[in-house]
């Protein structure tokens, strides 16, 4: 990562200042372009599993994060991953695909200066939204709701980049909300009138993915916003109230989260619903963080 020099405070406010926060930290965070030439490889219907295996293959240090994570506890695959040609062969493009997105992003933001954020705990609270909301779309028997892991996972990327182009005000918002018990997304707005959601989803947007990923990071703390995703966004809406609840991890925002009573109507579930789900989840995350976070 290169040397990171931090925004001043209303060079960032308004829309015009989220724009241009997007375009600074790109220059310090991106996804390598190997993410993208796999997107291609993926949607052009003359590619073969040897094309995207040797696609892969030009990256070493991705391949051996990715299997790291394929041979995790959140995908329990009956046998181990132990190659690339294995890993396309067997467990499917779509998967495929979310591994190098994740190992893309999590190393992409390695480089924050230590003592910023603790990594660690920022990733253990991600991965642990990422998870909850996929298990309570798949307790819901919500179609496709695996989908719901890749945009509960990142969330909180948009703190992230405030963390890296906006520490002072950072700082400054966590004694605030300290002193007045506010959630912290509404003393981002505050000050610069979008929150670390909307920087977010507009760096994904920025980057390329898909809607159904940056919608509900945008719309997580507000997911009756979220239009066709509002139930991806309620997923990761409920999820993420319990895990700070729960105290799994921490991003940065501390307080525990209300959940509003629209999510948990869209899902049909009860607040010990929630609990059930939480434990089964729970069960996953401890490992899934340790492949993460190891080199």
């Amino acid at each position: 990562m290169a040397s990171v020099n931090p925004l001043e405070i209303t060079s960032a406010q308004g829309l015009q200042g989220l724009e241009a926060l997007i375009l600074e930290v790109d220059k310090l965070v991106s996804l390598p372009d190997i993410y993208y030439r796999l997107e291609e490889a993926i949607v052009d219907p003359g590619s073969t599993t040897d094309r995207i295996a040797e696609l892969l293959r030009s990256d070493p240090d991705l391949c051996a994060r990715m299997l790291r994570v394929a041979n995790s506890a959140f995908y329990s695959f009956p046998t181990k991953i132990e190659t690339i040609e294995r890993a396309v062969s067997t467990i499917g493009l779509r998967q495929i695909r979310e591994l190098v997105l994740i190992t893309s992003v999590v190393k992409a933001f390695e480089g924050i200066p230590p003592g910023t954020v603790n990594m660690t705990m920022f990733w253990e609270h991600s991965v642990a939204v990422g998870i909850m909301s996929r298990e309570l779309g798949v307790q819901a028997r919500i179609p496709n709701a695996e989908g719901f892991y890749i945009p509960g996972l990142l969330h909180d990327i948009g703190r992230l980049v405030m963390y890296l182009k906006l520490p002072r005000l950072m700082h400054d918002l966590m004694q605030q909300r300290q002193e007045s018990g506010q959630p912290m997304y509404l003393l981002e707005r505050n000050v610069l009138d979008y929150s670390h959601a909307e920087i977010g989803g507009r760096l994904l947007e920025f980057w390329k993915l898909p809607q159904s990923i940056w919608e509900p990071v945008v719309t997580h703390h507000e997911p009756h916003k979220g239009g066709e995703y509002s139930l991806a966004a309620s997923a990761i809406h409920i999820a993420d109230a319990w895990v700070n609840t729960n105290r799994v991890g921490s991003s940065g925002s501390g307080f525990e989260l209300a959940i509003q009573p629209e999510a948990l109507e869209r899902f049909d579930i009860e607040l010990g619903d929630i609990e059930q789900i939480g434990t089964l989840a729970g069960e996953q995350i401890q490992a899934v963080v340790r492949q993460f976070m190891s080199h």
